[in-house]
């Protein structure tokens, strides 16, 4: 292995965890958003009760995985 194909895989590997990062951002983004529409005193109130049963649902599955 010479020094490109170590440079390569670096930054592919740099690549990956900036991808892995703002993955993880979003999903965390988007979980506090079900979290919200869940709850009655924040978002909750404004929508219907099955919005609110969908978000309580794509929480659930989260959680499992």
């Amino acid at each position: 292995m010479n020094i490109e194909d170590i440079q390569g895989l670096r930054e592919l590997a740099v690549s990956l965890g900036t991808q892995l990062d703002q993955e993880r951002t979003q999903a965390r983004a988007k979980i506090q958003f079900l979290k919200r529409l869940v709850m009655p005193e924040d978002l909750g109130q404004h929508v219907s009760a099955e919005v609110r049963n969908l978000a309580y649902q794509l929480l659930i599955n989260e959680s499992d995985e």
